[in-house]
Parts: structure tokens; sequence; C-alpha cells
């Protein structure tokens, strides 16, 4: 009986923390320009974040993630 109980809190407690992790813009495809600018909440007015993607793969981050990822990509 102890174990199903400490299994059901672990399981809840993870799946909190899968829910509450920061969202994840998708990845950068070959041969394009990405950019991922993140916001904390849903309203988008603040700007928290961007994420730069080159041609050929290179990053540069300015800022932090947050749980609302805008993502954008041109061809190179």
């Amino acid at each position: 009986m102890i174990g199903r109980t400490s299994l059901a809190i672990l399981l809840a407690l993870g799946s909190l923390t899968v829910l509450s992790s920061p969202a994840h813009a998708r990845a950068c495809r070959i041969d394009f320009h990405c950019e991922t600018y993140y916001y904390p909440d849903s309203t988008r007015a603040i700007l928290i974040g961007i994420k730069y993607e080159n041609c050929v793969g290179d990053e540069w981050w300015v800022g932090t993630r947050g749980s609302y990822p805008e993502f954008f990509e041109t061809p190179c």
C-alpha cells in the first residue's frame, strides 16, 4: 500500500514538473535563418528573450526563455 501511494505521489510531482517547464520552439531547418522570440505570458506584451540561428547552425541568445515562444524562419 505504501509503495502504491509513493508511486502516485511521484507521478503527480513529475506531471507538475513537465507542465510547468518552459515551452520550446521547433528546430531551425537546414539552410534557414531562424529567430525565436520568448514571452512570459500569452499576451506577448513583454519580450524577455530572443534566440538567433544563422544559416550554418550557429546560435546566439539574448535574455531568457519564456513559456510562450514565437518562431520565425527565412530561407538563406
